[in-house]
């Protein structure tokens, strides 16, 4: 039998949380941005497991997580 790979594991869990912050957002029609409305502590609170803390992103309340111009903090 075969082991899951590690990585591919923390990747999805990181894809799961940023889906839970991106959830929580705002997205703000007439500048084109995704503005979170969530903080760290909120995201580990909708979270049903224990999970490693630096997984989590630090984001603030208010934060521009996805722009129109690619300089939000989501965005690579």
């Amino acid at each position: 039998m075969h082991k899951k790979n590690a990585k591919k594991l923390e990747d999805r869990e990181i894809r799961r949380i940023r889906g839970i912050i991106l959830r929580g957002s705002f997205f703000d029609r007439k500048i084109g941005e995704t503005v979170s409305r969530m903080t760290r502590l909120e995201v580990m609170g909708q979270l049903d497991e224990p999970i490693e803390v630096h997984l989590i992103p630090d984001v603030e309340k208010g934060e521009v997580l996805v722009d129109s111009r690619g300089q939000g903090s989501f965005q690579r």
